[in-house]
């Protein structure tokens, strides 16, 4: 029987079915620009069921209609070819039905125990941390890279994939050594970049992260666009918190934005860049309009609700009315055909988001503040990373701020300054907070720090986005 890179036995599969597992099991992990090359040999391939199981599993991950219906084209494919497969392909198998089904944590589940048995499997594990990524389940992620470590201790994809639940669980000294030791195995691991930039956001080293990005940033070339964009998000938001925003703007205009447009990853990229320079008072003229183009499509999609969300907001934010008022009724439907797994993402949170998120795009701060503070607590489940959901957070502290719910805001402003004290933009909220409610003294303190922050920051800063530019 065949055997694949990994040492993983493959059913029916000749010297050409391996070499493609092989090929696409390095370039996911790589996040690598060359997956459609995978696509089309998979479309080839009569005999081995895995070759067109993966292709169904890629396809689903691009969390479009096109996808989806690829995937069940792919499926029914690799059916037909599961004669004699083994327990490993069985489990793909029933993993990939799963997910076509909309029975993620079932996939997920499978997944985690096919690892279990045979860790050698790493799209396997890639796959069920991107099912538990979708419902915001740290643990899940960390699980699987617990499950992987010992038996690819050699190799640095796993080192970063382990990195990513250890910082999802805030267990960031640990995961940032993980990560490292991925860079220091192949300095040009992009997820490993991923992780040490999460880290760093999650600290508030902000000028760390900026020289961390910056020196890494000559070996994304040949990431995919949602790799590539991504990463340039990443240091545009370190940007942004070092009063860096023309520069950020720059990122956007000219590595975040315009690679895949039509890419859901790409989009929402776009939405939460161009969102929090909005909240830091930059005016990004017309951009909003260009990036809901490529939005009005999703309207009725609903692949996942961290998704929407972002959709919504963009098409909210260009002034998109119609469609904003179509989405909303539409997302409160899927909520009311939320499987019991995924009740409180869609109707605890989602449905509620998405009015306040609306609301906070019309300039009804105290609306938004009112249902995005009903969603808050419901967030987790919705999918996407601690950095990432970090914009609601951050829409919501602004609506609050602006509607004059000053304790509420006051609260969070002081937890975010515990967590990240560096970050000048939070001591002048707090200072104008102070001063709003009469605490005079500690306003002038607030603003001291922030302008020692500030000087700190021009002092620290050189040709950081030279690269970039």
């Amino acid at each position: 029987m065949a055997r694949d890179g990994q040492g993983l036995e493959l059913s029916n599969a000749d010297a050409e079915a391996v070499a493609a597992l092989d090929f696409v099991r390095e370039e996911w992990l790589a996040f690598g620009n060359r997956l459609a090359d995978f696509v089309t040999a998979a479309d080839k391939e009569e005999k081995c069921l895995l070759l067109p199981l993966v292709a169904a599993n890629l396809v689903l991950s691009m969390n479009s209609a096109e996808g989806y219906e690829a995937a069940k084209r792919h499926l029914a494919r690799a059916k037909a070819t599961a004669s004699g497969a083994n327990a490993r392909e069985r489990a793909w198998l029933a993993a990939t039905e799963a997910w076509i089904a909309g029975e993620t944590p079932v996939a997920q589940k499978i997944l985690e125990e096919l690892v279990a048995q045979w860790p050698r499997d790493l799209l396997a594990a890639k796959i069920g941390q991107l099912h538990a990524f979708g419902h915001g389940d740290a643990e899940g992620i960390l699980r699987i890279g617990e499950r992987i470590v010992e038996a690819n201790a050699d190799n640095h994809y796993v080192w970063a994939m382990h990195a990513f639940g250890l910082e999802e669980c805030n267990r960031l000294d640990e995961a940032e050594a993980a990560a490292r030791k991925a860079i220091a195995m192949d300095r040009r691991d992009p997820w490993a970049h991923h992780a040490v930039a999460h880290c760093l956001e999650a600290r508030g080293k902000m000028v760390e992260g900026v020289a961390f990005l910056t020196e890494m940033s000559d070996t994304w070339e040949r990431c995919n666009s949602f790799m590539y964009t991504h990463l340039w998000w990443h240091l545009a938001l370190f940007l942004i918190d070092l009063d860096r925003t023309d520069e950020a703007l720059q990122l956007y205009d000219q590595r975040v934005w315009g690679v895949w447009k039509e890419f859901s990853e790409d989009q929402i990229n776009a939405v939460s860049l161009l969102a929090r320079l909005e909240l830091r008072g930059v005016d990004v003229g017309e951009r909003w309009a260009d990036v809901a183009t490529y939005l009005k499509p999703r309207l009725h999609e609903h692949f996942s609700p961290f998704l929407d969300l972002q959709y919504l907001y963009g098409l909210a934010r260009a002034g998109e009315g119609s469609a904003v008022t179509e989405m909303l009724a539409s997302l409160e439907d899927r909520a009311e055909r939320a499987k019991p797994f995924e009740r409180e993402a869609w109707a605890d949170c989602a449905v509620p988001a998405a009015h306040g998120l609306a609301a906070h795009a019309k300039g009804d701060v105290a609306e938004a503040a009112r249902l995005l503070g009903q969603a808050m607590p419901h967030l987790k489940p919705i999918g996407g990373s601690i950095a990432q959901r970090g914009l609601f957070g951050a829409i919501h502290l602004d609506a609050l701020m602006r509607a004059d719910w000053n304790d509420a805001a006051m609260a969070i402003l002081q937890a975010d300054e515990r967590e990240r004290p560096a970050v000048a933009a939070t001591k002048r909220a707090l200072a104008g907070l102070y001063r709003k409610v009469g605490r005079t003294e500690q306003a002038q303190a607030a603003e001291y720090q922030a302008e020692q922050l500030a000087r700190q920051y021009r002092a620290a800063q050189g040709p950081t986005t030279g690269r970039a530019a």
